[in-house]
C-alpha cells in the first residue's frame, strides 16, 4: 500500500513539474523587405487526432489576418504541453 501511494506521489509530481516545450522555426522568406504587419493563425491538437480548427493555422490565413498582400517571411511556433497530449501550432506571417 504504501508503495502504491508513493507511485502515485511521483507520477502526479512529475506531471505537475512537468514543463511545456516551444519550437520556433522559420517557413518561408522572400525578397521583400520586412512590414509593419504581423498576420497570426493558431490551432489545437489534441492526442495528436483532433484539431480544433482544423487547416485554419495556414499562411493564407495568416496573411488575410492581417491584410498582408506582400509576405516578406513566415514563422511557425509549436508548444506543446502535457506530454504531447496537447499542441498549440501558430503560423506568423509578416510583410505588407
Amino acid at each position: 500500500m504504501k508503495f502504491t501511494v508513493k507511485a502515485l506521489a511521483a507520477v502526479a509530481a512529475c506531471v505537475l513539474l512537468n514543463s511545456c516545450v516551444t519550437i520556433s522555426h522559420p517557413i518561408a522568406a522572400t525578397t521583400h523587405p520586412v512590414g509593419t504587419k504581423c498576420g497570426e493563425a493558431k490551432s489545437h491538437i489534441i492526442l495528436g487526432i483532433w484539431s480544433s480548427k482544423g487547416d485554419e493555422n495556414g499562411i493564407d490565413k495568416a496573411a488575410k489576418s492581417a491584410g498582408i498582400t506582400k509576405i516578406s517571411h513566415v514563422d511557425s511556433y509549436t508548444k506543446s504541453y502535457v506530454f504531447g497530449i496537447v499542441v498549440k501550432q501558430t503560423t506568423k506571417v509578416y510583410g505588407e
